[in-house]
C-alpha cells in the first residue's frame, strides 16, 4: 500500500504541472484507481434509455476502442440520436453527458471498461453486443479476462487513424462501421 500511495502522491504533483491533460495522463489515473480496489461495494442503478434520448455525449479527444465502442452502443442501444462531443474534461462542456472519463458516472467502475458499465446500467441483455464488450474489455484493460483477441485489430486500426491525423468524429463514424460489420457478422453465426 506504501508503493502504491508513493506512486498516488508523484502522480497528483506531476498532473498539478502537467497542463497538457495528457491521455497518457488519463490512464495512468485509471490504472491507480484500479490499484486501490473499490472504495465500497454498491450496486449500480439501473437506468431507462427514454430519458437518455437527444442528448450530448462527451468523451476525450482522440477516442481509443473503448470510447468508440461505447459511442456505437450509445447510439445503437441507449439513444437514437446522439451527439457527441470531445474535451479533454467534463467541466469543458457541463450539461453533456461524460462517458470513459475520469470519475465520470459511466466509465470505469471497478473490473469493468466503459462499454461494460454502459451494458449493466442500462440493462442491455442483447448476446451480441455482450461479446463486443468483452473483446473491448480485453482490448482496453489488456488483462486476457475473456481470452477475446477479435477487438485488437480494431484498437490499432483506431490508433493508426488517430496518427494520420483523422479528425476524432471521423474516426467514430469509421469506427462505427467497424463495430456494425462485427456486430452483424456475431449476429449471423
Amino acid at each position: 500500500a506504501s508503493e502504491l500511495e508513493r506512486l498516488t502522491r508523484q502522480f497528483r504533483g506531476i498532473r498539478e504541472v502537467d497542463f497538457f491533460d495528457s491521455a497518457r495522463g488519463h490512464d495512468s489515473a485509471m490504472l491507480l484507481r484500479r490499484a486501490e480496489g473499490p472504495k465500497r461495494s454498491r450496486q449500480l442503478e439501473l437506468l431507462d434509455a427514454k430519458k437518455y434520448q437527444g442528448k450530448t455525449w462527451l468523451t476525450r479527444p482522440r477516442p481509443e476502442i473503448d470510447r468508440v465502442g461505447s459511442a456505437w452502443l450509445i447510439t445503437r442501444f441507449i439513444d437514437s440520436k446522439p451527439k457527441f462531443v470531445f474535451a479533454p474534461k467534463a467541466e469543458a462542456v457541463p450539461n453533456a453527458i461524460p462517458f470513459d472519463m475520469l470519475d465520470a458516472e459511466f466509465s470505469h467502475h471497478g473490473d469493468c471498461c466503459t462499454f461494460e458499465t454502459l451494458l449493466k446500467r442500462f440493462a442491455i441483455s442483447d448476446k451480441s453486443a455482450a461479446k463486443i464488450g468483452e473483446m473491448i474489455h480485453d482490448a482496453d484493460l489488456d488483462d486476457a479476462r475473456f481470452q477475446r483477441v477479435e477487438a485488437v485489430g480494431i484498437d490499432r486500426v483506431l490508433k493508426g487513424w488517430a496518427k494520420e491525423g483523422l479528425s476524432d468524429e471521423e474516426i467514430l463514424r469509421r469506427g462505427f462501421q467497424c463495430f456494425d460489420a462485427l456486430y452483424t457478422f456475431l449476429q449471423r453465426r
